[in-house]
């Protein structure tokens, strides 16, 4: 405990005396807190001038106690069941307590927890691994493995000041699954774990692959299954073959476990009556597969975009907004944009989503790309005397531009980017055919209508050559 911890445990326990147990190859002296703020407070033996105390406790390491923490833990485990249990510890011939724990619950088999190997409680290859638990240290029968295909284990885990039980079923093949208490059950099976669980269903659902038939078999190649329609999916249960293709391509395609699950159990239904070995083979491999997405074992970590396909993704995206806006404003797209497209779109292929994929193919299948804008006409260049204003054969669309204009300003704005006036008059169809004041009026009316930052940035018209 630290300093502030044993304070309070002072004040809750006042009166009381503590002494060096002999069960656990104590002294039977007593026991006295002792305080520290440098270091971890304990409990120390009384002094002692005469050295009259062999107290064989002080070796002892932090596990000499479990079989005490499994007695009570497991005690109040039963009781939160509601099942009345009475547990003993073995002690040898001389009296010193044994690594052996038997529980009796009410109306159940017995239980036994054997923690290590020690004369007159060995591990026997007769018992049931449902109403026996091994310690971390026991070395489970092969036989009982091979046989029925798992063993249960108990530790001890640090939790605070004390020690947290929890339950372990070691499969055959080496691999154990550890559940706290909470998630372990006493029933008339015995000590069940949701691995124990899984075990015996995968056991007990199998079907012999073949079965001695005295006559010819019917003309069906299978037997009928119950009929229960698929909604879903709609596919009827008894179409047999179509159950277990269904299966076979969410397993192999590596699909959520619900959809595993719910074509696992379709599939044991169609077979119930009996299967082939494809069939078994085929059940055997999806429970497999479900049981390592429930356990996070051997799911492959999804690969992250390098930089240079996230920069492709994100050079897609922009293009298609861009090329989204020149077409609803009648604006021409240029080859050269179809090209960036592409080779953008080529970068990023796994990262696209459908949805990106048909807005790249319905450019790319456009056989008509957009003529570029003309060229500006030369002017004259300036001079001193006044100059007479330009004609125009018809008027502009001063609120369309405008509208053009501010969308090209603000898709620069959200990148961070700055755009010269002549880009812009590249995007904008008929900006860069006006006269310099007729700019100026487009850019005034191009007020920002969502991103108030973009009052900062300016464009200066450009200016005839």
């Amino acid at each position: 405990m630290e300093a502030i911890e044993l304070d309070d445990f002072r004040a809750r326990h006042a009166g009381q005396t503590y002494w060096c147990g002999t069960w656990l190859g104590g002294c039977g002296h007593q026991l006295f807190t002792k305080l520290y703020t440098d270091r971890a407070c304990h409990f120390a033996h009384g002094p002692d001038p005469e050295h009259t105390s062999t107290c064989a406790r002080k070796a002892s390491g932090v596990s000499s106690a479990d079989h005490l923490y499994i007695k009570h833990g497991l005690l109040d485990w039963l009781a939160g069941q509601d099942i009345t249990a009475t547990a003993t510890i073995a002690r040898a011939a001389d009296g010193s307590i044994g690594r052996d724990v038997l529980f009796s619950p009410a109306g159940h088999d017995t239980l036994r927890v054997l923690l290590s190997e020690s004369p007159g409680s060995s591990a026997t290859g007769e018992e049931d691994p449902a109403r026996l638990v091994l310690g971390p240290e026991m070395t489970p029968d092969p036989d009982v493995l091979l046989r029925q295909g798992y063993v249960n284990r108990i530790q001890l885990v640090p939790d605070g000041t004390r020690r947290r039980i929890q339950v372990g079923t070691e499969r055959h093949g080496g691999t154990t699954d550890w559940f706290d208490l909470d998630e372990v059950e006493l029933t008339d099976s015995g000590l069940t774990t949701p691995a124990v669980e899984d075990i015996r269903r995968l056991r007990t659902t199998r079907r012999p692959i073949g079965v001695w038939a005295p006559k010819a078999p019917p003309p069906q190649s299978r037997p009928a299954a119950r009929v229960v329609s698929d909604e879903t999916h709609g596919i009827p249960s008894q179409d047999r073959d179509a159950v277990m293709a269904a299966l076979e391509q969410a397993v192999s395609d590596g699909r959520s476990r619900t959809e595993i699950r719910r074509w696992l159990n379709r599939a044991e239904e169609v077979t119930h009556g009996g299967a082939t070995a494809e069939e078994n083979n085929l059940i055997r491999a999806a429970a497999d597969a479900l049981l390592r997405l429930e356990r996070a074992v051997g799911v492959p970590t999804p690969r992250e975009p390098t930089f240079q396909e996230r920069k492709a993704l994100e050079k897609v995206e922009r293009l298609l907004r861009v090329l989204a806006q020149h077409t609803a404003h009648g604006m021409g797209v240029t080859l050269r944009q179809r090209n960036q497209l592409a080779q953008a779109a080529e970068q990023a292929s796994a990262w696209l989503t459908e949805r990106q994929r048909s807005q790249v193919q319905q450019w790319q299948n456009d056989p008509q790309p957009a003529p570029a804008p003309a060229p500006r006409a030369p002017q004259p260049p300036r001079g001193r005397s006044p100059r007479l204003p330009a004609s125009r054969p018809e008027p502009f669309d001063g609120a369309g531009l405008a509208d053009a204009v501010r969308d090209v300003l603000e898709h620069a704005a959200r990148l961070g980017k700055t755009v010269p006036f002549t880009e812009v008059c590249a995007q904008v169809k008929g900006l860069g055919e006006l006269t310099e004041s007729d700019q100026v009026q487009v850019l005034r009316r191009a007020r920002p209508t969502a991103r108030p930052a973009a009052r900062n940035r300016s464009v200066r018209p450009c200016s005839p050559p």
